[in-house]
């Protein structure tokens, strides 16, 4: 195995004068399918055309792999991240309707098509959604306790998981792909190929303990608790009339637990997502793409339908696009920088297209080839038929063509390239490089007449609020307004969203306007241009992670991509590619799997994972009252001081609580957002990492493991 590769030695000149923009990445292990699984111990079968089947625990060190109808669940050892031949555990998930027929193989109707790991409420999950429409929902820590239970009395392995069970069994009709959780709002979203995103929204309060606790857990506040889950009812808003019936009882329509139908995709959707962040509590906002490559915007206390669309086919592209995924980020979680080059990696060129303002950033690539020396290189052209036989014909989705095109020079930058700050938390002065976009602008095609941009009409810098009156506008306006200097708001309540079709990754700044737009195309090009995998060339495995402001996206058909999320004041919002993995050194060494990728999964390293959720949630609080969780100073006497100038909480101003009625002035959700903000743990690495480390796992279709750790020194 080569020696560890940082980014500190392949960084050319140029960018040592500037450290710390980068994310470090340094090789861990190769675990090739040999080394896992000797000739006399067989491997698990892999499934065949699906979303990402891997999963990593934030809080333990637990992996999780679908294989077919099972869950593997494996524990990581070493400093090489090891997995062996030998799972902890082994979970055959419970179904809501076991006789539902399967989509892609009726032979085996329960094959996962997708498994996510992610916070609900203050307990993690782990879902997994079918090829017959069963969802099922675990609680992560109830795995956990039941391997150790297992361990501590002697079980073999892989432990019997029959005494876990499932917190959330239920049924989406036609094959589930699309999952999705949001923390505070505690939802669960399941996209199918009925067209139909449905959204599972547990009640919030019972009636029964809300009159005599000031502090709810979990189990309380979503009914996950209960022993009788499984047969939990669910009230059905899948009607306007429904759902305006439902909006009459707001705030209090978290009562019950609601299944809500969203309808406006005509076709297969294998992405949904919800803005699952502090900044929107209530979960209010859904995004969702379809094989179409359309993007929709959802309100989802608002309206069964859409309230916003795009399309994300770029015209240069002869090659088809669909849409595979799409999520909304945090926007105050990116780096902050003073020039266009640092926020994106290369100059951006300026396009007008379809009336939108967009900026290309593609030929950023071909910075990161060269800064990592890497020469593309051809997989090897005899085919393994055992690898082969997993994957469905290349003419599944066929393509008319596939156009190759070369990108465009890096073009020469005159700015000294520093960075205001790495870590995002200082607003960056006014930008001293702004040139005369008007001047730069290429035609594509005949301009169209665009859609003005409602930031640059009103001055909104909050589509996240509800008084937001200029919500869904969109005038007709001279083009020059988009060519002319536009101020972008360096902390907005609005969010950007991330789109990954077929090749492309693209970024809007904004949900709701059409305004600007940053494209790379193919980033991954020269690492699956010669792939035998054509049929599986699609940016679908994707991994976000708030804390560093990094997203991790990779194509099935191999290659990595590592993004920045970034911000600079011309373009707004926007992503710089970082990393192209594998590195050319396993690459020389034959060392890369050639198989396709089963999944991707990313988490922190052991001894950096993330700490458990708030202790408790306080119920009947103002957010003016003292509420120290580091002192565990939760609901204080009201006779004590309070905090002049609370911390900004987010979404919504709290509105006072009603004299009359005495309702709390915030809700549930609302509230678990304010007091994860204010809850910060000391954890055993602070002081000693400027950063916490994280892992990165590549599982492939023939069981070889791939492994690298990352962290920032957020130096510069």
């Amino acid at each position: 195995m080569s020696s560890p590769l940082t980014e500190e030695s392949v960084s050319t000149e140029t960018e040592r004068e500037t450290p710390g923009y980068r994310p470090q990445v340094q090789i861990l292990n190769i675990e090739t399918e040999e080394e896992r699984f000797p000739r006399d111990v067989s491997g698990p079968t892999v499934s065949a055309w699906r979303c990402n089947l891997a999963a990593l625990s934030q809080r333990r060190n637990l992996l999780f792999t679908a294989h077919v109808d099972d869950i593997y669940v494996w524990i990581p050892s070493g400093p090489h991240q090891l997995l062996g031949s030998q799972p902890e555990m082994i979970i055959h998930p419970v179904m809501k309707e076991p006789n539902a027929p399967g989509y892609i193989d009726r032979s085996r109707p329960h094959t996962i098509n997708h498994i996510i790991v992610d916070d609900l409420g203050v307990d993690e999950v782990l879902l997994l959604a079918t090829d017959s429409g069963n969802v099922t929902g675990y609680n992560v820590e109830a795995i956990f306790s039941a391997i150790n239970r297992s361990a501590k009395y002697g079980g073999d392995r892989p432990f019997d998981a029959h005494e876990v069970k499932p917190f959330f069994t239920e049924h989406v009709q036609l094959s589930a792909w699309g999952l999705a959780t949001h923390k505070f709002a505690r939802l669960i979203a399941v996209s199918a190929n009925t067209g139909v995103i449905t959204v599972f929204a547990f009640a919030l309060v019972d009636d029964m303990s809300e009159s005599d606790s000031s502090s709810l857990s979990f189990s309380e506040t979503s009914n996950m608790g209960d022993s009788d889950v499984l047969e939990s009812t669910w009230v059905s808003i899948d009607s306007a009339s429904s759902m305006e019936e439902l909006k009459k009882d707001m705030p209090h329509h978290r009562r019950r637990n609601l299944r809500l139908s969203y309808r406006g995709h005509f076709d297969n959707i294998p992405c949904v997502s919800f803005a699952n962040f502090e900044l929107d509590p209530n979960g209010l906002w859904m995004i969702s793409t379809d094989i179409l490559n359309r993007v929709f915007v959802w309100r989802v206390w608002d309206s069964l339908a859409p309230v916003n669309s795009s399309s994300y086919n770029c015209s240069r592209d002869a090659r088809e696009q669909r849409g595979w995924f799409v999520l909304p980020l945090h926007p105050r979680r990116v780096q902050q920088h003073r020039y266009k080059f640092d926020a994106c990696g290369c100059e951006p060129q300026p396009k007008i297209m379809n009336g939108r303002m967009v900026f290309d950033v593609s030929h950023t690539a071909d910075d990161v080839i060269a800064r990592s020396n890497r020469a593309a290189q051809k997989v090897d052209d005899e085919e393994d038929a055992s690898i082969s036989s997993l994957f469905l014909p290349d003419d599944i989705f066929s393509d008319s063509s596939v156009h190759t095109e070369s990108r465009p020079q890096r073009p020469r930058s005159e700015h000294n390239h520093t960075t205001l700050e790495a870590s995002g938390t200082i607003s960056p002065a006014a930008a001293s490089d702004s040139i005369d976009i008007r001047a730069e602008v290429s035609q594509d095609h005949e301009v169209t007449p665009p859609r003005q941009s409602v930031r640059v009409k009103r001055g909104i810098t909050n589509l996240v609020e509800e008084e937001n009156e200029q919500f869904g506008e969109d005038s007709v306006v001279d083009v020059d307004v988009l060519k002319c200097f536009v101020s972008h708001p360096c902390n907005p309540r609005f969010f950007p969203i991330l789109h990954f079709s077929g090749n492309n990754i693209t970024l809007d700044p904004y949900p709701l306007d059409h305004g600007s737009r940053t494209l790379s195309r193919s980033p991954l090009q020269s690492l699956v241009e010669y792939s035998m995998f054509s049929s599986c060339d699609r940016l679908n495995l994707v991994k976000y992670l708030p804390e560093l402001g990094i997203v991790i996206a990779a194509s099935q058909a191999g290659g990595v991509a590592i993004i920045t999320l970034t911000w600079q004041e011309e373009i707004g919002h926007t992503f710089r590619l970082d990393w192209l993995l594998p590195f050319p050194t396993q690459e020389g060494d034959d060392e890369c799997p050639t198989p396709p990728l089963m999944g991707l999964a990313a988490s922190p390293m052991p001894g950096f994972e993330i700490p458990p959720d708030v202790p408790c949630i306080p119920w009947d609080i103002n957010p003016n009252d003292r509420m120290r969780f580091n002192h565990r100073l939760l609901n204080p006497d009201k006779t004590e001081p309070c905090v002049a100038n609370p911390p900004e909480r987010g979404a919504s101003s709290p509105s006072e609580p009603d004299p009359c009625t005495k309702e709390p002035n915030l809700t549930i959700p609302e509230t678990h957002a304010y007091a994860s903000d204010i809850y910060q743990p000391h954890e055993a690495w602070h002081g000693y990492h400027p950063s916490r480390h994280y892992r990165l796992l590549l599982l492939f279709s023939d069981l070889s493991v791939m492994s690298y750790e990352f962290w920032h020194d957020w130096r510069g």
